[in-house]
């Protein structure tokens, strides 16, 4: 019923390739996130714990809306 899905060879360099590639954006997303967090922290202290989650809930709304309206078109 099910087939093995074939393997993928890559030659030594490309595998070099993309772990640098993978190492990189992964260092970004790090970073990334830690900046994101030490923000919402910072916001928290300056208007408050519920009006940063309430923006969190209207940001992930307008986001989730949009996907739709991508979909619909």
């Amino acid at each position: 019923m099910s087939r093995a899905i074939p393997m993928l060879r890559l030659t030594p360099q490309a595998a070099g390739s993309l772990q640098q590639q993978y190492d990189r954006v992964t260092s970004e997303l790090r970073e990334l996130t830690r900046h994101y967090k030490e923000f919402d922290r910072q916001l928290k202290v300056r208007i408050g714990y519920d009006a940063v989650r309430q923006l969190h809930k209207e940001t992930d709304n307008t986001l989730l809306l949009t996907d739709l309206v991508k979909e619909a078109a």
